[in-house]
């Protein structure tokens, strides 16, 4: 009977300590039903749809305007990144800009009203002109304005520093509503 009993413990001893093996190296992994409800939950809040938005730009001296599809989810954050590295893909296309820019990052304020807007570069050559720059500002703000994207505030920023110029002063914020007095003359 005492062979049977040591034999018995043995079996299981050496059974539990494979088993702890196997999950120390993660070759063996337990879930608990708790996570595929949070997994089904965050998807759910991921849900996109494709939306009509507006892109508006100044080049050659007048407004230029045009809808296409885009990509809209729950994230304000990645809404504001596809719809701002859609228009700078205009931009380039169009030869509105001399050097090709995209958006590296978004960054919402807790309050959500104002935008953190980090590019990959600065998007004004020496030769700009402040006319030119301040277009190009007025351009994304009205953008942003049109697909209704609800922001107070912009900071203007190039590798995550707050963007540079000789001419403009990017240490503030740039309000959303724009600094055209009168859009209509230009």
């Amino acid at each position: 009977m005492e062979k049977k009993y040591f034999l018995g413990i043995l079996i299981s001893s050496f059974m539990l300590g494979g088993l702890f093996f196997l999950l120390y190296h993660g070759w063996l992994i337990i879930r608990y039903p708790s996570y595929k409800t949070e997994a089904k939950q965050c998807l759910r809040n991921m849900k996109s749809s494709k939306r009509k938005i507006v892109l508006e730009y100044w080049h050659k001296k007048k407004w230029n305007k045009e809808k296409i599809d885009l990509l809209w989810t729950g994230d304000k954050s990645k809404n504001i990144q596809y719809l701002i590295n859609s228009w700078l893909t205009l931009l380039d296309e169009e030869d509105a800009m001399k050097k090709k820019i995209s958006l590296q990052a978004v960054l919402l304020s807790a309050s959500g009203n104002k935008a953190y807007l980090s590019f990959d570069r600065n998007p004004f050559s020496k030769g700009c002109s402040t006319f030119e720059k301040l277009m190009w500002i007025e351009s994304l703000l009205k953008t942003l304005r049109e697909n209704e994207i609800q922001l107070q505030s912009i900071y203007f920023l190039v590798h995550h520093q707050i963007m540079e110029d000789y001419h403009l002063d990017f240490s503030n914020p740039w309000p959303i509503n724009g600094f055209l007095q009168n859009r209509n003359l230009v």
